[in-house]
């Protein structure tokens, strides 16, 4: 750890014109739950993470359990209240106002420092300053609704954060195949507010944009993120009041994290396998695969290998295609969800050519719920 942050060159961080804040990657996911031990264990069991660390109490973390799990790049941090610090009535009002849901979109900066002066500098708001303990540098500033950003550099350390202790170690190998997260959606009330936030603040360009209409409901949304195409983050808008969009921000009582999409590098079999276990997946109608091919052009996979596993495919350039299939929501509240997503070739789109029937598909719960 340098002795100084504030000290750093200009040379000693990865800040350019396009990435003012240095953001090098996601570096973990926190969720806010309910019952930690439940929802780390439905990780774990259904979508194929591992236990990496934990902290309580005993291990000198404040107000809270929690559970690290992840696998290749994902890492997911789950935290339940614990006493009545300040930080343990956080976790309480987040639950009892939105549910469970992700609280924290951390990312992996060079220079913590210069990303918290950058961002305020930019309109950020910083809610928690710097924090620089055991070679973990950490600091965050406030996103849309009760979401935020947290800043963090890891200098000689490969220990989560203080006060967590490591699991036992072992090889992550399982028929659920997780690489890293794909993107991360969010569903707000003004959209062109958080793509002005996200440009300004951090650099990221708007990369696609939709117009979304199954003539029962409508939404729109834009993507933003880094040049590289390592970070994406869509940010959708409801454009009508029976929209899906509106029912989460109703069920969840504001702006947040709507979906998690998770790259797979076998779709197949880790969707077979989630399945086994107990995944829920929106159901796909066997009439989707009739044209498949006239639609999408040659693929590697069988076409009865895709409907027996209800994969949709899209192709969105000439050499690169996409398969992604959506679970229902995970927690109580039908929230948050998780896409399972393998990419063939450049593909980087989002399944445009999938939303008539996603959405579709989504309206058919919502019925279900009684909020369409």
């Amino acid at each position: 750890m340098r002795a100084s942050m504030s000290s750093a060159t200009s040379d000693q961080h990865r800040a350019t014109e396009h990435n003012p804040l240095g953001v090098r990657a996601i570096d973990h996911l926190e969720f806010y739950v309910d019952d930690v031990e439940k929802w780390a264990d439905f990780h774990e069991e259904k979508l194929g993470l591992y236990r990496r660390a934990h902290g309580d109490a005993s291990t000198g973390l404040e107000g809270r359990r929690a559970i690290v799990s992840g696998q290749g790049r994902v890492t997911f941090l789950f935290a339940e209240a614990q006493g009545e610090s300040e930080k343990a009535q956080q976790i309480r009002a987040f639950v009892d106002k939105h549910g469970c849901g992700v609280h924290d979109i951390a990312f992996r900066v060079d220079d913590v420092a210069h990303a918290l002066r950058e961002a305020e500098a930019r309109g950020a708001t910083v809610i928690r300053p710097l924090d620089d303990q055991e070679g973990f540098t950490a600091g965050s500033i406030a996103a849309y609704g009760d979401t935020i950003h947290t800043f963090i550099h890891r200098q000689n350390t490969r220990t989560f954060a203080p006060s967590y202790v490591d699991a036992a170690g072992g090889v992550e190998a399982d028929d659920i195949h997780i690489m890293m997260i794909d993107h991360v959606v969010a569903n707000v009330e003004r959209m062109e507010e958080w793509v002005r936030f996200y440009d300004e603040v951090f650099g990221f360009e708007e990369t696609a944009h939709f117009d979304i209409n199954t003539g029962r409901s409508s939404l729109m949304s834009k993507v933003v993120g880094d040049t590289d195409g390592y970070i994406r983050l869509p940010i959708n808008e409801p454009s009508s009041s029976n929209s899906q969009i509106q029912e989460f921000l109703d069920e969840f009582n504001g702006p947040g994290v709507q979906h998690i999409a998770l790259l797979t590098s076998n779709i197949i079999r880790s969707v077979n396998t989630m399945r086994e276990r107990g995944v829920d997946f929106l159901p796909v109608p066997d009439t989707y695969y009739d044209t498949l091919l006239d639609r999408v052009g040659e693929i590697h996979e069988s076409v009865e290998s895709l409907q027996s596993a209800k994969i949709l495919v899209d192709r969105d350039r000439v050499d690169g295609y996409l398969l992604q299939l959506f679970t229902r929501p995970v927690f109580e509240r039908p929230t948050l969800f998780y896409e399972i997503i393998q990419r063939h070739g450049n593909s980087v789109g989002f399944g445009e050519g999938n939303f008539q029937a996603l959405f579709e598909a989504i309206e058919r719960e919502q019925e279900l719920r009684g909020s369409l």
